[in-house]
């Protein structure tokens, strides 16, 4: 038994071994295998970055109009208006006209009743005449008194006395006489006629209604010229000048701007706002434009001619300027030089290093290098 039991361990420990030499060896294949993937160089590349474009990012170089501008901000007032007043006392006897009637100069508006100024004209008149009469004889008695002196018939003192008759009654005459004018006037005054063309914007009085000298009876506004009346920046002005050009646009009025020009600069700012009120006159041919209006308007401070493009557009490296300009399908770096800024600072005018026709990026990517391949999509 002991010759059976030990004949079979041999044999276990010699597959053992064998089983141990063969792990052994996929091991060292495996380091071997591991080491040469190692070694050989690994010759795929990265791929290049792509940059996409909008068309709101690109920006066609041109020369044209530069510009510094500042808004201006108001409400319209017409050209003319005028409060029209009674100037006599009286009772209305007609009203010829309704708000939004246009008129023109010299048209009969209202009447009040001339029953007691004729009257009184009427008065006027034949107390003057009676007292050019006792004028005319006065001056008849002094002749007839002079010739009496020089024939020594009369006295020096009588014709003293008659001189002095007929120069008080000059005196007497003349009064009456401007009295007589006066009433006439008023008699004139009671027909209320329009000073110039325009509209009725409005009507206080009707007929029956009893007026005295100052009361208000009619609006007249001439709205074939209009004012816009607003106010910039204390600091701008230096820069304002009568005559400079606006472009303005109305609430209410889509799609349409009006030319106007500065007419008036106000010499002093507003209390407490540091606002200068600036007045841009607007003409109004076809009446579309109201009073009350709010309008806006861009005031052209200064104008000038050159290259200009978007300040956002501009980088800097160190002293240097520079923009991305598009060459083909890449961006490469081209030097600028700034004569000045434009437009409130968002306008840069380009004197060297950019020419008409030329694409450049217009936003300040932060990804986009110089020599980056870039693709311009949507235009």
């Amino acid at each position: 038994m002991t010759s059976d039991s030990a004949t079979p361990a041999p044999k276990r420990r010699r597959r053992l071994l064998i089983a141990l030499a063969l792990l052994a060896a996929l091991a060292v294949a495996a380091m071997l295998l591991r080491g040469r993937e190692q070694a050989a160089p690994d010759t795929t590349a990265p791929p290049e970055v792509v940059m996409q474009l909008l068309p709101s990012e690109v920006h066609e170089v041109a020369q044209g109009g530069l510009s510094d501008s500042v808004q201006l901000t108001g409400s319209l007032v017409p050209g003319r208006e005028l409060t029209i007043s009674a100037e006599v006392a009286g009772r209305i006897e007609a009203v010829h006209v309704r708000e939004g009637d246009a008129v023109v100069a010299g048209q009969e508006l209202a009447t009040i009743d001339v029953e007691t100024l004729r009257n009184q004209l009427e008065q006027q008149q034949a107390t003057a005449a009676a007292t050019r009469a006792q004028l005319e004889l006065a001056r008849v008695q002094l002749k007839r008194t002079n010739d009496l002196v020089a024939r020594g018939v009369t006295s020096a003192s009588t014709m003293e006395t008659d001189t002095a008759n007929v120069a008080q009654l000059e005196a007497n005459y003349a009064a009456l006489m401007k009295q007589v004018a006066s009433a006439e006037d008023d008699l004139s005054k009671a027909r209320i006629t329009a000073p110039f063309d325009g509209t009725i914007s409005a009507r206080a009085v009707n007929p029956g209604a009893y007026v005295t000298p100052g009361t208000e009876m009619l609006e007249l506004v001439d709205i074939s010229k209009m004012f816009l009346e607003g106010g910039v920046p204390v600091n701008n002005a230096p820069r304002l000048a009568t005559g400079q050009r606006v472009s303005i646009r109305v609430d209410g009025i889509d799609r349409r701007s009006f030319q106007g020009n500065i007419d008036r600069i106000a010499p002093v700012a507003v209390s407490g706002t540091r606002v200068l009120p600036v007045y841009a006159s607007i003409d109004n041919p076809d009446r579309v434009l109201r009073g009350g209006m709010f309008a806006s308007g861009e005031l052209i401070l200064e104008q000038s001619d050159g290259i200009g493009i978007p300040a956002s557009a501009i980088r800097q490296d160190g002293e240097a300027r520079y923009v991305l300009k598009i060459d083909g399908d890449r961006v490469v770096r081209q030097d600028v030089q700034i004569a000045r800024n434009w437009n409130r600072d968002r306008t840069a005018q380009i004197s060297s290093g950019l020419q008409p026709g030329d694409l450049i990026v217009s936003q300040p990517l932060e990804r986009l290098r110089d020599g980056m391949r870039i693709n311009r999509v949507g235009g």
